[in-house]
């Protein structure tokens, strides 16, 4: 009888043992970690998709913006008031990207005109108006699709394409400032006086073609 009083004193003490250490256990255990989704910093709600281009136009011809001793750097506007707002360094510039700004920006020029067609032979004219002026003016071959294309800002010749080989020329008050080479691989600002003689005359000449056929005055 003895020995099972001491048997079951025994088994008691162990068991409050048991549960005390299971107490102790629970009290010291780090509280369980909660998730809070953490807020994007608000500096990163400037950032954008790289598909997501500024778009603008080229003011002047290339100048020096830093002070390196090339004219190789463009002025830029953004806002289309006639003031640069930022100046794109060669040698740092990805010559492709600077060829779909300015690409873009001749997009903006023509949104929303009316196109007309019209076909003579071999070959075909359009024509794309805005408030009855017109935005952009091309002539090319109608099966092999080679040909010029002509855009217009505030009726002066803005952009020449030669679409057989890439070649685009822009235009500043109807003198050339820079031309884009093999689809935008290069870019030249540099010209030789007949050079630019020939680029000009085509900027002054070949919409008018275009412009006889859809009788624009």
């Amino acid at each position: 009888m003895i020995n099972l009083l001491k048997i079951e004193c025994i088994t008691l003490i162990a068991l409050g043992m048991l549960l005390g250490a299971c107490q102790k256990s629970e009290i010291s255990a780090p509280p369980t970690p909660v998730n809070v989704p953490q807020t994007i910093p608000a500096s990163t709600s400037i950032l954008q998709p790289q598909s997501q281009k500024k778009s603008g136009k080229v003011i002047g011809q290339a100048i020096d913006c830093d002070h390196d001793g090339q004219d190789n750097d463009f002025r830029v506007d953004y806002d289309d008031d006639g003031i640069p707002d930022d100046c794109i360094i060669g040698e740092n510039t990805n010559v492709q990207n600077f060829y779909d700004i300015s690409m873009k920006f001749l997009e903006q020029l023509t949104q929303g005109c009316e196109e007309s067609t019209k076909t003579d032979g071999n070959i075909t004219y359009v024509v794309c108006m805005i408030d009855d002026q017109p935005v952009k003016a091309s002539e090319f071959l109608t099966d092999l699709g080679d040909g010029l294309s002509i855009w217009f800002e505030e009726g002066q010749v803005k952009a020449v394409q030669r679409s057989h080989n890439g070649e685009i020329f822009f235009f500043d008050n109807r003198q050339l400032t820079m031309k884009f080479e093999n689809y935008g691989a290069e870019i030249r600002d540099n010209f030789s006086n007949e050079e630019r003689n020939e680029s000009e005359e085509l900027a002054q000449t070949a919409y008018q073609r275009i412009f006889q056929v859809f009788d624009i005055r």
